[in-house]
Parts: structure tokens; C-alpha cells; sequence
């Protein structure tokens, strides 16, 4: 008589003619004698039972089960555990191998200490004998021993990629079986079929232990592991282990329902079955022919909530991300009515685009929509938050944390729209975009600065921009020429609107007479953050050095909170290095009544920005009558048309003093000025803002804020674009250097006879580089290089 096994192999086949007699062998290579080798097979096709037969026929340790029907590895494995005769399990499929110690040394360990499950390590081999380290390394044990609750934590860590695979584990029989007993009798589970028992399994159990021998022999790629897809049915065949995960949901709650933790036991399968969402999403990316690749996808959304999905993605593949924004296509305004609108910034605060997200708040709660305001970040002043409208500060740690708010804000508020004002500067938004696409929310992007900003930053989020800009409904800038600029790098939807007066504007109200100059000192003044970076506060030293060479009775003052390592202090110390602090002075921050104090007891607005979006400051300024004299910022609508700006070429301080003195001397010319100030100011204050924004939000804006571009925009874009990428990549240095040539030369010639022209193309050659970086970003301008290119070079 055969003794009694006490360890029973469950080997589930199908259509494993070719591979099953090694396995087979392996299992009856077995130091431990006494097991007993239960063959299911799953109504093969091929000669997979006659190889098992033959075996059985030799070795009474080797049974042979059949089902009548194909039910899946799962159902398989199901019926060989009812049929186990020892009191544990070890599973091997009918396409790998045990190593011959396997049964000896795991049921020693478990015997050893009383363990439910013991794990151990496994041998990845490639198709061509190689070994798979990457993946060997991930299926080795991560813990030696585990206890309670602890047993489904450590084996399924929360937030990390879920390992199933029941071949790496010895069971305890009678917790098999009672595993099995939660899940659905006739369950049919084609994909991912262990997972499933696995996991209720170690829900289930009380011990584990580890050891880091390799006991089981896994064959990478004879499965279904790591082939292509060349069709939508294989695709269809690897979206369904969507399904096993799904079929463990009823008893998971089963289990928590009687759990000292619920709520552990809840957020542990959660982040399970995100995992095994963000697997099959990613798999079918890597291994999908990319022209099947949208009908895939498609067909996985109908699979799986479109949130989890990106979710899945955002945790634990975020390699699968653009491909899910590339499939996206953005949400049709025209399609719904819009009730709730939620703005979004950074934090709220006292700074410019703080205070367009407030007026746009007052604004449309005015046209009777209900508006939530979202601070991504801590840090805002709540009390600025206009009355009825709702903020919240999210508390979200990490990105996929935070999403997962920013879909809770916007169901809790049923919001419809969303207006995010950080697209210029958050490398997150197309995730925040994506997520708020899934559950049905439209975006815009809303641009504060000129197009060119990102070039001068070097940040690289055009590219960002450009490529997820499918994301938004609609991708809001600030004047015709950010206009051109977007349509030209292919983005269609890009519309301008002003911006809404600022606060500081509509408590201001527009002067009702011009200033005039009184014989006193010129009282010059400038106000906003003390931003180096773009607004070139160091610059005001230099006009005021130009200011006193060109004998001008004049005082400036800096109003502005401190911005980054610049302070009021270290600008006054400056000052005073350069014998400037009599005639110049930073003041620090300014509200209120003190600031419009401060305003109206100037005579001249100087600023000195190299790039802006929509100098609100210049508004104010001329609100109160103040003339603005400035560095050029050509694509600005407050300055078009505006007879109260006096602009000159980009840092030329010295420019900047001469015409201040030349208006100085004249009382007639500055009044004239002060006069064409206001006008512009009222006209700044006639646009319908409400309506406008209104406009936006239901996607029935008038074409006319969509203008296409033209050849003249392309080549002051390019100009713009050129001098911007100069700041950062020294084309200007070689400009001056090609200058300094051609001075120290003194030849002419043929070749020379216009040194000018010698110059312009020593830059052009320099500028190269930049030339390629701007067909890149302006795929439309390519047409239009060459003769941009005659102009700037004369030839």
C-alpha cells in the first residue's frame, strides 16, 4: 500500500503537451517521496492527457483529473485542492518545474513553525536559457516572518505592485479550501488566476515564514507572460484579469466585516486592485502594435472606471501616462450646461494671479454660478475668499494621494468646469487634467505670462504644454500674439481674454482730471514682488544712475513684499553701495489705502519687467493718472493703442532716463500724457468681464479672440522667441563678440562691404541651434523660416 502523501502537487493543464512530462518529472524527482502529483486537466485539445496517462499508469503518486469543459487554471486548481489527500499544497504549472527540494524543505519550515504559508524564492528562466534577473529579484521573499494582519500587508503591500503568484508559496490545505469557499462556485478566471486565491488565502491566514532558496523553476515567456498583441481579442484575453481581482471584492468585505481593522483590510485590496488595473494598462502598452493601440485602450476603459485608470497609472506605472493623456480628447463645452465652476491656483495669496482667480470668483458668482476655489498647496489667506464662494486647501500627500482628492472636491461640489491657473507653471496639471477628465470635468488652462516664458526660464514646459494640451478644452492666454503663438505649435484651441481688473483696481476707481507736475521733485515709483527674475528690479538702480547723470530732481520709491533671496534690505544696500540712497529707496509691502497713498503721491509709474502676461500694475497705475514708462513689452493689449505708456527697447536704461527727463521738463507733455492715461485705464474697465468669462466657460466665445496668425506674428515671435532663448544660451555674447570683430577689423570688401549684415548673420549661425529648437516648438513656422531668415540675415 502507498503511504500517505503529505504534501499534494496541484498541476493544472491545458494544451501542455510539450512541456508536461518535465514537469511531471520534476515532481516525482522529489526528495520528499511520500507526495502526490494531481493532474487536472482542462479539457485539452492536444495530447496533454495521453502524456499524463502514461505517467499515472507508472507512478500511483501521479493522478489524473478531467474536466469536461475548459474553466479556467482557476477552476483547476479548485478541483485538485477538494481533492488533496495531504495536509499541504504546493501548486506548479504544467509549463515550469519544482527544484527537487521543494516539497522537503517548505514543509519543514512549516511544520518547524506552525506556519499557515511559506515562502520561497524562484529560478526565472528566459526562452533562451538565460536567467531573468529583474524579475527573479521582485519574486524573492520580501520578509522572513509575519504574523496576524501583518501576513496580507507584508505580502501585499499597500502602494506597491502586486505579486500573486501562488507558485512561490506552500499552503496549508484546510486554508485553501476555506479560501476557496468565499470566492463564486463557478467562477471562470482566464487571466491572472492565481492572484485571486492567493490573496484571500493570505487574507486569511494567521503565519507565514520565508526562505530564500529557489525552490520553483518559472519559465518567462512560454505562458502568457511577455507575449505581443497583435489583435483586439488578445487584447481583450489580458484586460480581463481585471476580472480576478474583481471576483475577490465580495469576499473581501466578507472578511472585513467581522476584521478588528476594516478599514486596513479595505484600502489594502483597493491599492490591489489598482495595481492589477495599472498592470494590465501597461502591459497592453508595451506589448499592443501602436496602430492598435487607441482601440485597446477603448476597449480597457470599458473594463475599468477611466479614474481608476489613471489612478492605477499615477501609483504604481506611471510609464503608461502619456499614452493614457495621448488617447484622452478633450471635453466638448458646448456639450452641457455648466453650473459649478472650480478655480484653481498654488495657494491664494496677495499676488497677481491670486487676485484674477478672486475677481473671476466674484465675477461669475455674480452670473450665477456656484464657484469653488482650490488651493493646491498650504499657505493661502482664506479671508480674501469672496463671500459664497467655497475654498479648500487640499492636505494630500504625494500625487496619486492628491488626485484622488481633487476627484472628491469635484464630486462633492458637482463641479463642471474647471479653471486651472497653474498650467505655466506645474509640471503636474496634465495628471490633475487627465483625473478630472475621467469622471466627465472639463479643463482650461489659463496662461498668466507670454508665451515665451518657459524659454526664458528653460523649464521645458512648452513641450509639456504641447503635448497634453489635448487635455484642456481650452487654453486661455492673454493677447493675440500668445494666440498665434499656440496655434503655431499646434494647439487649436488656444483663445485670449483680458485679464479682470484686479482689487486693488476696482477699489481705486479712475481719476476724474489729469495730474500736472508741480515745480518739486520728480517723485517716481514702482510696485509689485521683488522679482529679479522677470520683473529686473535691479534695473531701477540703473535708470536712477541715468536719471542723475542726466541731472534730474527725482526720488524713486520700491513698493513690493520680498521675493525669494531679493529683500527691501539688500536692495537698499545696493543702493547705498552705488551712492544711489538719496534717490532711491525700497519701502516694503504695501496695502490698501497705504499703497493708493503711495500712488497718488507719485507723478511717473517705472517699470522694468523683461516678461509679463498682463501687467495689471500698469492699469493701476494709470487709473490714478500716472504716465508708465517702461522696457518694451510689445504683445501687452494694456499697452496697444495707449498713448499713456512710453516704452523703450529692452534694457536700455539710459533710454528710459532720457525720455523721463524729456517729459519732466515739460509740464504740457506730461499732463498730455497723464490725460491719455486714464482714457486707457477706462477702457480697461469697459470690457464685459462677466460675460466674457461666461463665454469661456460654455466654449461660445467670438472668434475674434481666436485669431489665426500671420506672417508679421511669426516674425516678431521669433524675434521675441530668439531674444529670450539669448538670456540663457549666449548668442547675445557672440553677437558682441562678432561686433567687436568686425570694428577691430577695419576691412571692406566684396565680402564685408556691410558690417551690419556680417554681424546679423554671425548671429544667425550662433543662434543656429536655437533656429532648430524653434522649428521644433513651432511646427507651422516651417514654411516661414527661410524667409525669416532672409530678413534677418539680408540674404
Amino acid at each position: 500500500m502507498h503511504p500517505t502523501p503529505r504534501v499534494s502537487i496541484v498541476l493544472p493543464l491545458y494544451n501542455d503537451a510539450s512541456t508536461v512530462a518535465a514537469t511531471i518529472d520534476s515532481c516525482l524527482a522529489q526528495t520528499l517521496h511520500e507526495v502526490e502529483i494531481i493532474c487536472i486537466d482542462d479539457a485539452s485539445t492536444d495530447a496533454t492527457v495521453e502524456v499524463v496517462a502514461e505517467y499515472a499508469e507508472r507512478d500511483p503518486r501521479v493522478r489524473l483529473l478531467r474536466q469536461a469543459h475548459n474553466s479556467s487554471a482557476f477552476q483547476a486548481r479548485r478541483v485538485g485542492v477538494s481533492a488533496a489527500a495531504a495536509g499541504h499544497i504546493l501548486f506548479v504549472d504544467g509549463d515550469d518545474e519544482l527544484a527537487p527540494e521543494a516539497a522537503a524543505k517548505s514543509l519543514a519550515m512549516a511544520n518547524a513553525h506552525a506556519a499557515d504559508l511559506v515562502g520561497f524564492g524562484v529560478d526565472v528562466i528566459s526562452l533562451d536559457g538565460g536567467v531573468v534577473g529583474g524579475y527573479q529579484s521582485r519574486l524573492a521573499p520580501k520578509h522572513t516572518e509575519l504574523a496576524g494582519a501583518d501576513v496580507l500587508a507584508g505580502l501585499f503591500p499597500v502602494g506597491q505592485p502586486a505579486q500573486g503568484q501562488l507558485w512561490r508559496y506552500l499552503f496549508r490545505t484546510e486554508l485553501l479550501r476555506k479560501a476557496y469557499s468565499l470566492l463564486p462556485e463557478g467562477l471562470v478566471l482566464p487571466r491572472v488566476n492565481d492572484l485571486p486565491i492567493t490573496y484571500v488565502t493570505a487574507m486569511l491566514a494567521s503565519s507565514f515564514v520565508s526562505m530564500p532558496d529557489r525552490l520553483y523553476r518559472y519559465h518567462y515567456g512560454r505562458g502568457g507572460s511577455g507575449q505581443s498583441v497583435e489583435t483586439l481579442t488578445q487584447a481583450q484575453f489580458y484586460a480581463r484579469a481585471i476580472e480576478s481581482i474583481e471576483s475577490v471584492r465580495p469576499a473581501v468585505k466578507a472578511v472585513a466585516y467581522t476584521s478588528a481593522d476594516p478599514g486596513a483590510l479595505l484600502e489594502n485590496y483597493e491599492s490591489v486592485r489598482l495595481s492589477i488595473i495599472g498592470y494590465v494598462c501597461t502591459y497592453l502598452l508595451q506589448h499592443t502594435r501602436h496602430e492598435l493601440r487607441a482601440e485597446v485602450l477603448e476597449h480597457l476603459h470599458s473594463c475599468a472606471p477611466a479614474q481608476d485608470i489613471v489612478l492605477a497609472a499615477v501609483r504604481f506605472y506611471p510609464d503608461a501616462l502619456n499614452a493614457l493623456k495621448a488617447h484622452s480628447e478633450p471635453i466638448d463645452l458646448t456639450e452641457r450646461p455648466v453650473r459649478s465652476v472650480m478655480l484653481t491656483t498654488r495657494t491664494l495669496t496677495t499676488g497677481g494671479v491670486s487676485g484674477v482667480v478672486l475677481a473671476q470668483a466674484s465675477l461669475l458668482m455674480r452670473a450665477g454660478y456656484q464657484v469653488t476655489i482650490v488651493a493646491r498647496r498650504y499657505g493661502s489667506d482664506p479671508t480674501a475668499v469672496p463671500d459664497g464662494a467655497t475654498f479648500t486647501e487640499m492636505v494630500g500627500h504625494g500625487l496619486a494621494e492628491r488626485l484622488v482628492e481633487w476627484v472628491d472636491i469635484c464630486q462633492l461640489h458637482s463641479v463642471d468646469v474647471i479653471i486651472d491657473h497653474q498650467v505655466l507653471y506645474s509640471q503636474d496639471w496634465p495628471e490633475y487634467a487627465l483625473i478630472a477628465r475621467s469622471i466627465g470635468v472639463a479643463t482650461i488652462g489659463w496662461l498668466h505670462n507670454f508665451a515665451a516664458r518657459p524659454i526664458y526660464d528653460l523649464n521645458g514646459l512648452h513641450e509639456l504644454i504641447k503635448t497634453n494640451a489635448r487635455l484642456l478644452a481650452t487654453l486661455v492666454s492673454l493677447s493675440p500674439l500668445d494666440v498665434a503663438f499656440w496655434k503655431l505649435c499646434g494647439v487649436p484651441q488656444a483663445v485670449y481674454v483680458p485679464n479682470p481688473p484686479s482689487p486693488l483696481l476696482l477699489e481705486l476707481t479712475v481719476a476724474s482730471s489729469p495730474k500736472t507736475l508741480q515745480n518739486r521733485r520728480l517723485e517716481l515709483i514702482w510696485w509689485g514682488r521683488l522679482d529679479e527674475h522677470t520683473k529686473r528690479v535691479t534695473q531701477l538702480l540703473e535708470v536712477a544712475d541715468k536719471l542723475r547723470g542726466e541731472a534730474v530732481d527725482f526720488h524713486l520709491t520700491i513698493v513690493g513684499p520680498d521675493w525669494q533671496e531679493w529683500t527691501a534690505r539688500r536692495f537698499n544696500t545696493l543702493a547705498r553701495k552705488r551712492g544711489l540712497d538719496h534717490l532711491v529707496e525700497a519701502v516694503g509691502e504695501k496695502r490698501g489705502q497705504d499703497l493708493v497713498d503711495a500712488i497718488d503721491a507719485a507723478d511717473i509709474f517705472v517699470t522694468t519687467s523683461i516678461i509679463e502676461g498682463y501687467q495689471l500694475t500698469i492699469a493701476e497705475a494709470q487709473s490714478r493718472g500716472l504716465p508708465v514708462f517702461m522696457y518694451a513689452l510689445p504683445w501687452l493689449t494694456l499697452v496697444q493703442e495707449n498713448d499713456g505708456v512710453v516704452s523703450v527697447p529692452q534694457g536700455d536704461a539710459a533710454a528710459m532716463a532720457t525720455r523721463i527727463a524729456e517729459f519732466a521738463c515739460s509740464s504740457e507733455r506730461y499732463t498730455e500724457l497723464s490725460r491719455a492715461s486714464l482714457e486707457a485705464a477706462r477702457r480697461e474697465l469697459t470690457y464685459d468681464f462677466g460675460r466674457l468669462y461666461e463665454q469661456v466657460i460654455t466654449g461660445s466665445l467670438p472668434s475674434k479672440y481666436s485669431p489665426e496668425p500671420t506672417f508679421t506674428d511669426a516674425q516678431q515671435l521669433l524675434r521675441l522667441v530668439l531674444f529670450y532663448a539669448e538670456q540663457n544660451a549666449g548668442v547675445r555674447d557672440a553677437a558682441k563678440g562678432a561686433a567687436t570683430r568686425s570694428r577691430s577689423s577695419g576691412r571692406r570688401g566684396a565680402h564685408s562691404s556691410s558690417p551690419a549684415r556680417s554681424l546679423r548673420s554671425r548671429v544667425w549661425r550662433a543662434a543656429t541651434p536655437l533656429g532648430r529648437t524653434v522649428l521644433q516648438l513651432f511646427p507651422n513656422l516651417r514654411p516661414l523660416a527661410h524667409r525669416a531668415k532672409t530678413r534677418l540675415t539680408g540674404r
